[in-house]
């Protein structure tokens, strides 16, 4: 720390180094201020006493001009307005004498602030008796000369009153500011604190949700690297076969009913605008073979063709010659072939084959294992970037609270220290 430089009087040689705790630096400041201030208080507690003397004396000199008489010769009329301006001059010497109250302490924070609010209490009393003061000064001499005897006393201790608190304004105001800046490092201290542990917290909760990561991972891997796991992936791959072919059967049923599309559309038409309206069966059928031919498979849909094939031939449906022979030779394939029913024999087949192997599946419990702890794997993941985030906001913290004390402890030592 640097050399003190005594706030009022003759500088005093100290240590270059003084060696206090933060604790202990309250009552040291505390302590040295009394030093420092010693003189000043005093000097303060004797005006104070001439203040109070002057005063009184003043308002001495305020009831002399209340018993003032007029002389002979004064008018009437003259008398009547020095009367009131006389009322008006009194009145303000009452406003100064209820209002200045002298402290008790002789804090030298208090007496600056006593003499700012007196010195405008002052000028603005004088200021609302300007004019009546030439009519007592005319009418009261004798009380006029005490009056403004007493109010110059008055501002002759106000000034000297002020004039040493001055020359240690600005010791002043640092030894004022110190109270707060001590309470703000104590304050930003305890806050450190409580941002170190939440540190020490997150830390030790990333650490340990670091460790399961690495855990769950491990036996993620060790699942992956087991007969089970790989049975399970032999068996996925057949159901990806089986479904492959499943859809290939699907693909050519669509194909089947492809060329009937023309007359499809044209009967659903006639029927929506009941040109031509077709019985309930009629109208299932016509559904499931432009939206889920599959469904075909397990229906029967001969009566439906056959009302097509009547329609086509009868030319109610509207269709040009070649795409009706390419109906009707298609419809003959459909009915007169056994081509659907092989379809539907493949189908259940490959079908039978996929529940048995998805079966085989569901046997195993590796899958639901290995979807638990990629689960658990996904949910760590998260809680470490929530966690390392949150960490990362309380380190920055931190080290901005940290700054903030050395600022402030800076800004102390400098208040309480100046150089040689």
């Amino acid at each position: 720390m640097k050399i003190i430089k005594r706030f009022f009087g003759k500088k005093e040689e100290l240590p270059r180094q003084v060696s206090l705790k933060f604790s202990e630096l309250a009552g040291w400041i505390e302590n040295e201020s009394d030093q420092m201030f010693r003189e000043l208080r005093s000097h303060i507690q004797r005006t104070y006493g001439g203040i109070r003397e002057a005063l009184e004396e003043l308002d001495n000199s305020r009831v002399q001009l209340i018993n003032a008489e007029f002389g002979e010769k004064v008018f009437k009329r003259l008398a009547k307005a020095g009367a009131s301006n006389r009322d008006n001059v009194v009145k303000n010497l009452d406003i100064i004498k209820d209002r200045t109250v002298v402290p008790e302490d002789t804090d030298p924070a208090k007496a600056l602030e006593f003499y700012t609010d007196t010195r405008a209490l002052l000028n603005t009393s004088l200021e609302n008796a300007v004019r009546s003061q030439q009519y007592v000064k005319a009418l009261f001499p004798e009380a006029y000369r005490d009056i403004l005897a007493g109010l110059k006393h008055l501002d002759v201790l106000l000034n000297e009153l002020v004039a040493p608190i001055n020359e240690v304004k600005v010791e002043l105001e640092a030894y004022e500011r110190m109270p707060g800046d001590m309470e703000l490092i104590t304050q930003t201290q305890q806050q450190i604190q409580e941002k170190q542990k939440n540190i020490n917290d997150l830390t030790g909760k990333y650490e340990t949700l670091k460790a399961e990561l690495g855990s769950e991972e491990s036996k993620l891997e060790e699942i992956e690297s087991g007969a089970e796991f790989t049975m399970a992936r032999e068996l996925e791959e057949q159901a990806r076969t089986i479904e492959g072919q499943v859809s290939g059967i699907d693909s050519n049923l669509a194909g089947l009913f492809a060329p009937l599309f023309k007359a499809l559309s044209r009967m659903e038409k006639q029927d929506e605008s009941r040109r031509h309206i077709m019985s309930a069966e009629s109208r299932k059928v016509l559904k499931i073979l432009n939206g889920e031919p599959v469904l075909a498979l397990g229906t029967d849909i001969t009566p439906f063709l056959t009302e097509m094939k009547v329609r086509v031939e009868d030319g109610s449906l509207g269709l040009k010659q070649p795409k009706i022979n390419k109906i009707l030779e298609q419809i003959d394939r459909l009915v007169g072939t056994d081509v659907l029913l092989k379809l539907k024999s493949q189908r259940e087949e490959f079908s039978s084959k996929l529940a048995g192997v998805q079966g085989e599946l569901e046997g195993l419990s590796v899958y639901r294992e290995k979807t638990q702890i990629e689960d658990e794997i996904s949910e760590c993941r998260n809680m470490m970037d929530s966690t390392g985030q949150k960490l990362d906001a309380e380190k920055k913290d931190l080290a901005r609270l940290k700054k903030e004390v050395e600022e402030l402890k800076t800004r102390l030592d400098s208040e309480i220290f100046t150089s040689n």
